[in-house]
């Protein structure tokens, strides 16, 4: 993603997204000692990297069960941003430099509102309608009830329609596949498109920068593109992009964090992201009791499988009250991993906690659930989709999670009491901020495994094969 014109947003120079990670995560534990003895991180760089997905769950779960968790997850954040260049110099120091705003393109599309609507099992359900979906979905434990309770808060408060004209939203990675720009344009806001892809086609009052948007090569442009549209005051803010490969994802995501703080509290009224299921995921008491019941009478397959190890346990680390899923999936990378916990986890709750630039700030940063984008789109994941509701999981269509968790950020942005809605933190209370700020989450069933998900995903996989053998040689030609 971007133009090969600089050398762009990088890595400290030799480190790859494996070594990257192993290293922010040894330094951390390193300094905290006994809060993190239990995350028995691997000294070798090789057996950290084969090994990946365990290693950041138990250092998650050791985390969340510290009563330094905010702490620790302060040294992270700050450890990731400086490892991080730009052109050569230090990220921060960087963007630092001013940059002339684009040149902006204006269109005015006809606006008609949003009629809440969720695709959902061959039925679409519409206005208030939608609850039905929404109780269907609690009812398979596919969502957690603070999920749950906020979309139901939506449907409620909008009447099963969606006016947000006059709310002013800037989008990084406005093209992704799963971003709520159509969402938000059809139910009346103000869109600045930030992408360096154009959108396909304008629809209600988008903004957007003659040339694209780069966020990896030029994100201080991107700073000046943002702070022109919220000249008027702050507006709310989404990061979206994402380019897998050679630690794209990583470095988008580090640069969305680096944006949002060069243009801090004066251009930013708050901070949406979606986080992947297949991240360290506190697991919500509700789901530790389905995955405790699977444990306790599983189907026969499923014990033949476990007795096996094919199945491997436990799928979730810690205790309860802070258990952590072992939802990291080793084909995704580790830079992918990085991705999702260090800047997106980590980063939303170092926010929410401190605010940006001294003042609060709303954050909303959920699981969305797995779903069938083009970035899945290798063969295994494909067979496991086939046989991914005999574990009781659900493989969403992109449709689906578009609408229920851009329905979640708006009641996230729009309730005083959501979970990450500002307000200054009290001393002894940034643990229990965020805690719920993780309990929102649309897993499709993921966190309530007594598996690993990874092997859950692999016997998935076999069994999918044997189901839908031609998708195999379809993905391979």
């Amino acid at each position: 993603m971007g133009r090969a014109t600089t050398q762009g947003v990088q890595l400290a120079a030799g480190e790859t997204g494996s070594s990257f990670l192993h290293r922010v995560l040894r330094d951390t534990a390193s300094q905290f000692g006994g809060a993190l003895a239990s995350a028995a991180l691997p000294t070798d760089a090789k057996a950290f990297k084969a090994g990946f997905g365990d290693a950041v769950t138990r250092f998650e779960a050791a985390r969340v069960a510290s009563p330094r968790r905010v702490e620790i997850a302060r040294h992270l954040d700050a450890l990731t941003r400086a490892a991080v260049t730009l052109d050569g110099a230090p990220l921060d120091v960087a963007m630092r430099q001013p940059a002339p705003p684009p040149t902006v393109q204006v269109h005015e599309g006809p606006v008609t509102g949003w009629e809440l609507e969720v695709p959902l099992d061959g039925v679409v359900y519409r206005g208030r309608d939608v609850q039905q979906a929404l109780d269907r979905l609690l009812e398979a434990h596919h969502l957690t009830r603070a999920a749950h309770g906020a979309l139901s808060w939506v449907v409620r408060e909008t009447g099963g329609r969606l006016d947000l004209s006059g709310h002013r939203f800037a989008l990084v990675g406005a093209a992704a596949e799963l971003s709520p720009a159509p969402v938000l344009l059809a139910a009346g806001a103000t869109v600045r498109w930030l992408d360096v892809k154009p959108p396909a086609a304008f629809s209600g009052r988008l903004h957007t920068s003659l040339g694209g948007d780069d966020v990896l090569h030029e994100p201080a442009k991107v700073v000046a593109a943002l702070s022109a549209f919220a000249a008027q005051g702050p507006v709310h803010v989404g990061l979206f992009a994402y380019a897998p490969g050679a630690s794209r994802e990583l470095r988008l995501a580090v640069a969305m964090d680096a944006i949002v703080r060069a243009a801090g509290p004066s251009a930013v009224k708050s901070v949406s992201l979606y986080v992947s299921p297949t991240s360290p995921g506190e697991v919500q008491p509700e789901d530790l009791e389905v995955s405790e019941a699977l444990a306790r009478a599983p189907a026969w397959w499923q014990r033949g499988l476990s007795a096996a190890r094919v199945l491997k346990r436990p799928g979730a680390y810690g205790l309860r009250g802070a258990s952590v899923a072992r939802g990291p999936i080793s084909l995704q990378g580790a830079a992918y991993q990085a991705a999702q916990y260090l800047t997106k986890l980590i980063a939303s709750e170092v926010l929410a906690v401190d605010g940006l630039g001294g003042a609060p700030i709303t954050v909303s940063a959920n699981v969305a659930g797995i779903t069938e984008t083009r970035s899945l789109s290798h063969p295994l994941f494909q067979v496991a989709f086939q046989s991914a509701p005999a574990f009781g999981v659900r493989i969403f269509r992109p449709e689906t999670t578009r609408a229920l968790s851009a329905m979640l950020m708006v009641h996230d942005l729009l309730n005083p009491d959501a979970p990450g809605a500002a307000r200054p933190v009290a001393p002894g209370q940034e643990a229990p901020r965020a805690r719920a700020l993780r309990s929102q989450q649309i897993h499709g069933g993921a966190y309530g495994l007594p598996w690993q998900f990874e092997s859950a995903v692999r016997t998935a996989a076999v069994v999918g094969l044997g189901l839908r053998p031609d998708l195999l040689f379809r993905r391979a030609r």
